[in-house]
Order: structure tokens, then sequence, then C-alpha cells
């Protein structure tokens, strides 16, 4: 189940990816920068038919809207994808080029950092998805909760505080990074649990604890031992694969 709130997410990568077929999946993490205010060629990507390919990351930018994701054919350098998160199905083999513009902002650092997954497989099936329970299945796999993409901020009066949260493809484990505007530091914690239940999404561990109520627009409450702040999502958002 798909419960997509405003995401805030674009995609790049590093060199070149080539798959031996469309009827396999891969999938890769990345990370990266590229400049405020400039776009940068990401990754090439070979198909030998049609496929599916998809793209999901979160960036450093302090809104979310700033940057964007461009799947590129080759042929003509036409987009076929463009956006906080990409999906789209190929009509038969090709190369495409995947890469990530930025729209200038004063509040923007210089470089904005970055980070994803990259993946390709069967056209008209998804790729970026959870493991689930396929009941009977042979290849059965234990499901080890929710995938969350996605980068927000919800206002204090100290200023806007932002919540990026990214889930790992190979363990599910969420990796959270918080600004905080009281005490102006970024904190980055990772190996936290989440779980999801009644469009209301938990992720904890070492120590924090965020809540995601989604809504109209969505609700933050975040707690730790120096910051605790709640909220209204006003800009950017995430999306939750359950």
């Amino acid at each position: 189940m798909s419960k997509p709130l405003g995401v805030v997410s674009v995609l790049a990568a590093i060199g070149c990816l080539a798959f031996a077929g469309s009827a396999s999946a891969g999938v890769e993490s990345f990370s990266g920068t590229v400049p405020n205010g400039s776009c940068a060629n990401a990754r090439t990507i070979f198909v030998p038919g049609p496929s599916r390919i998809e793209v999901s990351l979160s960036t450093t930018a302090q809104n979310g809207t700033d940057a964007r994701a461009e799947l590129v054919a080759s042929n003509g350098g036409r987009i076929v994808g463009s956006g906080a998160t990409v999906a789209y199905d190929t009509t038969g083999g090709g190369q495409y080029v995947l890469r990530v513009c930025v729209t200038h902002e004063e509040q923007n650092p210089p470089q904005i950092q970055f980070s994803g997954l990259l993946g390709t497989g069967p056209a008209g099936q998804r790729v970026l998805v959870s493991q689930a329970d396929q009941t009977g299945s042979a290849n059965a796999q234990r499901y080890l909760g929710p995938n969350v993409t996605g980068k927000a901020a919800i206002k204090t009066r100290s200023g806007l505080a932002w919540f990026t949260v990214g889930t790992a493809a190979s363990n599910s484990k969420v990796t959270l990074r918080v600004f905080d505007p009281i005490h102006r530091v970024t904190r980055v914690v990772k190996g936290l649990s989440a779980s999801y239940s009644k469009s209301t999404l938990q992720v904890t561990g070492h120590g924090v604890k965020f809540v995601l109520v989604q809504g109209s627009t969505g609700r933050v409450t975040f707690t730790s031992s120096s910051f605790k702040v709640s909220g209204k999502v006003i800009r950017g958002g995430f999306q939750i694969t359950a």
C-alpha cells in the first residue's frame, strides 16, 4: 500500500550502470553532490529491452522542491521523467541518463548533498519496494518494515526544523537526519526501526522518536534528549510504501 504525502526527493548517481536483461531486477544505493543552481550529469543506464526504471533520493536542500531528478533518453535528449521520484517504463532497449538539477536559492549551501536508490526491472513492475511475506512461496521473505523516503519541515519559534528520512534497501533500517533550529545543529542517526499503522509512521531507536501522522498536510512529532518539537508539515513531505 502506498501512501504518498508531498514527496521530497531527487535522484542521481555517479558512473555507469548496465543491467544484463530487463527480466532481472537490480537496486543500488548512491550518494554525491551537485552545485546550488546547477545540473550535474549523473548515471548512465543501459537496458537491453522493455524495462522499468525507478529512482528515489533525499537531499540537503532546505526546500525539497528546489531539486528534481531528470531521466533523459540519450536518443535526442528527451526528458522522459522528472520530479521528486521517477518511475518510467521503457518501450525497448536503449541508453538513458539520470541527472539532478537544483534551482538556486540563497538558503542552500554551495554544494547540495544527495543520497538515494536507483533500480531497474521488468516493465510494469515496481522495483523500489519493501520486502513482504509471500504465503506459500518457497522464496518467501520476512517483512522488514515500511520503506520511507522524503524530507519535510515544520515551523518552530527559532525557524524551520527539517527532517530527512531514508530506508536502506538491504535491511530496511532507517536513517534520520534532523536540523535543530534552536541549537543550530544537524544530527544524523542511523540504524533506526520503523513501523506503519493507520496512517501513522513511527521511527525509533538510539534515544530518538520520530512520528508522522498523515493527513491533508501531515504532522510531525520529534523527541530526543536535547530537542523536542511538534507541528504541521509546511514544506516537503514523505513517501511511504508499507
